[in-house]
């Protein structure tokens, strides 16, 4: 599993991979926090541990600028 940006070599996580393969194969639908839980992790994460929201924010970091993933409000995620 490796994914690259503009020919750079991303270092993700697990995590990071999974929730970008889903968001990948969405092709431009929003994303719920709740469909990433049920996607990219197992059925005894505490859906109310933050642990989407922290990782979305360290895979836009590793993707750098411009953004990739876009944040819809009160809906979830999406690659545009």
């Amino acid at each position: 599993m490796q994914a690259f940006r503009d020919g750079r070599y991303l270092a993700l996580s697990r995590k990071e991979f999974a929730v970008l393969e889903v968001l990948m194969r969405a092709d431009g639908a929003i994303v719920s926090a709740e469909e990433l839980l049920e996607r990219a992790w197992d059925e005894h994460t505490d859906p109310f541990s933050g642990v989407v929201r922290v990782t979305m924010s360290k895979l836009c970091a590793k993707l750098g600028d411009p953004p990739v993933i876009e944040t819809v409000a009160g809906s979830g995620y999406r690659l545009p």
